[in-house]
Parts: structure tokens; C-alpha cells; sequence
């Protein structure tokens, strides 16, 4: 069975070596590459090229100009749009990571597992954890999930409109999800969030529990992984360190609320009501005065997941 990898480039040539590598050396050999660079100023897209002539299974897609730029998030959204018609199972790139051996066996094997479950019929989207890495690839953790203090259960569509728990380079979504997610509106807040998001309301979202990434950590990453773990030592300084927890938190929740919006006006007609209900009312909270505004951040528990300390600092100052 062809998996069909989607990767979105941009100034990326130090790292395209060892994402290469890394697909030559799968376990899992019938896969096809599509790329699209969005407007690299290094050479990046003469990397691809010959990446191209040396292996029929990638294509470059797309080579924009210089200031035609979508962002990573519109640019994977573009390759999903363009190649959703002739694909069975889709899986993200980033082009600075790399995957372990066994990433494609793995995560297809949790996919079928999954379709013999729920049927084929049903939007599937599977994930996993990866291993943290520095800009060398040397090991800061062994699972990101800790690290980010990430829980990946539940899955519900309430939970994962306010808390992304999926990581775009870990994903496999199978052909019914491709087509339901289409192309994502400008509005997504990411193309991973989005499609887990789509997968969470209309089918499942499965966790397998291990790494299958390299996730490399350097100064371009665009999101990167943060250490939210804390000792009892460390709770003096992480209070002092707290002051601009609510800005980020805010901005974070208006990048949630228009994203549900968008995905309550493209899904309103197929949605059941309790999540219409939910949608239009998460939608406005950044609008609402500040004691609404908590006490719906309490009703639909939209608070941050890293600890008491961050809850706290959104609660009094958010």
C-alpha cells in the first residue's frame, strides 16, 4: 500500500539530507514524497530537484517565489488540497525532523488496526510521540509527551478545539479523513490541529504510545517543544517567571476561537447540536467581559494543561 507524505519546505537544505536519509532507510518502502517549498531564498528547492532525479517516489509540487510565502500551515493545507484525489493514507513532513526506521510499519500498522475496528468508512487519524532532540540530534528526552507534559487521551472534539495534543509529523490520516478535512481554511490555527479537530468530531483519533520522530530542536523551529516539567525546587522561579502567562494564554485562545469558527461555519450542517452549541459559544469567549470570560474558561475547561501555576495566572490576570 503507497502512504503518501506531504512536506511543506522553506530554507531547509542543512536538514533535507537527513530527512532523506531517514525516508531512504524505512522499513516501509512504497511511498511517494510530495513537497512544496514556499518561496526558500537558500537552496532548498535545488536539493529537492535532485532529490526528484534520484528517486521517482518524490515530486516537487510546488516551487513558489520569493514573497509568495503561505506559512507552513497553509502550505501543507495547499499540498492536502492538491493531491487528496489520489491518495489512500497521508502522513506530515517537517524537514527538519527525522524518522526512525520503523515509523511507516508502525503507525500503518495502528491504522489498520484501527479501520478494523471502526471500518473504513470512519475519518481515522493516528499519531505518536517523539523523541526530543537538539539541533545535532542528540537526545534531550526520550518522549516529547512528557517533556510537554502532553496528554494525549481523551480525544474529544471539546478537549482538542482547546488543547492540540497531535504533532504534524507523527500523523497518518486514512482517505475518508483526507476528504472530509479538504483543503483548510486561511483561519486553522495549524493543519495538524485542524485534521484532529475533523477526525475528533466525525471519527477517532488514536494514540500510539511511542516515538517514531526525531524532533529537532533549533532556532528556526517555527513551534517547538518546551521543558513543562517542574520540580518542588523549581517553584519559586517558574511563579516569578509566570508574568507573561496570561498574554501568551490570550493569544493562544484567539487562535483557538477563530479557528472554531471556521470550523463551525465549513461543518455547521453535519455537526450534531451539543457541538454547535459548544463551537459558537467558544467562539466568543475572547469577546466576552472579564468575569464571563472565566467563568466559561471554567465551564468549558479551557485553562492550560501545564500545571496549577499557569491555570492560576490565567484565572487571576487572563
Amino acid at each position: 500500500m503507497t502512504i503518501d507524505i506531504l512536506c511543506a519546505t522553506f530554507n531547509g537544505a542543512q536538514f533535507l539530507p537527513d530527512l532523506r536519509e531517514s525516508l531512504e532507510a524505512q522499513t516501509h518502502s512504497d511511498w511517494r514524497l510530495w513537497v512544496r517549498d514556499d518561496g526558500s531564498t537558500d537552496k532548498t528547492v535545488p536539493v529537492v530537484r535532485d532529490w526528484t532525479r534520484a528517486d521517482s517516489r518524490v515530486r516537487l509540487a510546488w516551487a513558489a517565489g520569493q514573497g509568495e510565502r503561505l506559512g507552513a500551515a497553509r502550505s501543507f493545507g495547499w499540498l492536502l488540497d492538491r493531491t487528496r484525489s489520489d491518495v489512500s493514507y497521508v502522513m506530515f513532513a517537517d524537514q527538519d525532523d527525522v524518522w526512525l526506521p520503523q515509523k511507516i510499519t508502525r503507525t500503518f500498522a495502528a491504522m489498520r488496526a484501527a479501520e478494523s475496528a471502526y471500518g473504513n468508512s470512519v475519518p481515522l487519524l493516528v499519531h505518536t510521540d517523539l523523541t526530543v532532540t537538539d539541533a545535532s540530534l542528540h537526545t534531550v528526552h526520550p518522549s516529547f509527551w512528557t517533556y510537554a507534559r502532553i496528554h494525549p487521551e481523551p480525544t474529544t472534539l471539546r478537549r482538542l478545539i482547546s488543547h492540540n495534543v497531535t504533532t504534524g509529523s507523527t500523523v497518518m490520516m486514512n482517505q475518508r479523513l483526507t476528504e472530509l478535512v479538504g483543503r483548510p481554511p486561511a483561519q486553522m490555527a495549524m493543519h495538524d490541529w485542524w485534521c484532529a479537530c475533523v477526525a475528533a468530531a466525525f471519527g477517532r483519533v488514536i494514540a500510539l504510545q511511542e516515538s517514531t520522530v526525531l524532533y529537532r530542536q533549533h532556532d528556526s523551529n517555527p513551534i517547538g517543544a518546551h521543558d513543562n516539567r517542574m520540580s518542588i525546587t523549581e517553584v519559586p522561579r517558574a511563579i516569578a517567571a509566570r508574568a507573561g502567562t496570561s498574554t501568551e494564554f490570550r493569544r493562544g485562545l484567539s487562535k483557538a476561537a477563530i479557528q472554531a469558527n471556521a470550523f463551525l461555519s465549513r461543518y455547521r450542517d453535519v455537526l450534531n447540536g451539543n457541538d454547535r452549541e459548544f463551537l459558537d459559544a467558544y467562539a466568543q469567549i475572547p469577546q466576552r467581559g472579564f468575569i464571563r470570560r472565566k467563568v466559561d474558561l471554567l465551564r468549558y475547561r479551557v485553562l492550560p494543561e501545564r500545571g496549577l501555576l499557569h491555570t492560576l495566572g490565567v484565572l487571576w490576570r487572563g
